[in-house]
């Protein structure tokens, strides 16, 4: 492995913690930068399913955002990051995720099983495939796949 792939991989591993900041901390403007403008989001039916393009991403996560009061409601923890190089601009990867939701509203959708006793929204895997463009690791597909409290595979 080359430093060049060395600096690569971290790359896409702080932008995979860059995404999960800004949707926690409802920043659309890094949103924007970290995904490229044909992104295709693979999400379970319960979160909408299949977004394309980088305006219906946003789209969806206003209408979640809208059930936030603050940001930090929604924490999403990854962990267990593993990239693949495939190409000199090209990558693809895969990690897991624990979503939690810190408050909880009444009559909000965005809600756990627990309730406040129990934070956990989620337990997920992404599969990420990733490009850089002009110098910048974006993502070009993200799919989700819910693995608790039901599967989605």
């Amino acid at each position: 492995m080359t430093l060049d792939d060395l600096t690569a991989r971290e790359a896409i591993r702080q932008l995979r913690i860059d995404y999960s900041t800004a949707f926690d901390t409802m920043d659309e403007a890094v949103v924007r930068r970290n995904c490229a403008e044909d992104i295709v989001c693979e999400y379970p039916m319960a979160f909408g399913g299949v977004y394309e393009g980088v305006e219906a991403v946003l789209g969806l996560f206003r209408d979640n955002w809208r059930h936030c009061r603050a940001p930090l409601e929604t924490l999403h923890y990854i962990a267990n990051h593993s990239i693949e190089l495939t190409a000199p601009d090209s990558a693809r990867g895969h990690c897991l995720l624990l979503d939690l939701v810190t408050r909880q509203h009444e009559g909000s959708a965005i809600a756990t099983q627990g309730g406040e006793v129990n934070p956990l929204l989620l337990i997920g895997r992404y599969d990420d495939v990733y490009v850089r463009q002009g110098g910048q690791w974006k993502f070009a597909r993200i799919a989700l796949t819910m693995l608790w409290p039901t599967r989605s595979d």
